[in-house]
């Protein structure tokens, strides 16, 4: 098992694996103008910095992903950067779960975050992953999971 940094040749494979997501998660995968949004996104963002992808990848295949994307706001006295990252995407195939692959690719996200400068990362957690998110530190707010970077490690 590889664990490392997503690359532009990973882009394609991430898209899939974004409407992998979509299906499980809302039941469509998307169309065309979803996958090429997500692509021309992904591609942008890998390019400035803004977006960071971990993933785990077996024999060629990637078995389990994390997305950062970092994006500014307003400071706010709890956040005087404003910077906060937004994990999205963590997935890992059905037959990979329960390893601690998920585990092992949000805390890199996290440290990915802090050293872009993030005072913040936010998350939106499903029922099955909210266990894992409150075991790393994250609180819930309204409709997200939020944690302080001062508090990662």
């Amino acid at each position: 098992m590889v664990i490392r940094k997503a690359a532009m040749e990973d882009v394609d494979r991430l898209v899939e694996v974004r409407q992998d997501f979509q299906q499980m998660m809302k039941g469509t995968r998307g169309g065309p103008e979803f996958a090429r949004a997500v692509r021309n996104y992904l591609k942008a963002g890998m390019a400035d910095g803004s977006v960071v992808v971990w993933l785990a990848q077996e024999e060629g295949r990637i078995v389990s992903c994390a997305m950062l994307c970092c994006v500014e706001e307003m400071p706010v006295l709890a956040n005087l950067s404003g910077r906060i990252g937004y994990i999205h995407n963590v997935f890992t195939l059905p037959e990979y779960r329960r390893q601690g692959l998920a585990e092992q690719l949000v805390r890199n996200c996290l440290q990915s975050a802090k050293e872009w400068g993030a005072g913040r990362v936010r998350l939106g957690a499903t029922e099955q992953g909210r266990r894992l998110y409150e075991k790393l530190g994250f609180w819930q707010m309204q409709d997200e999971m939020q944690i302080n970077t001062g508090a990662i490690f």
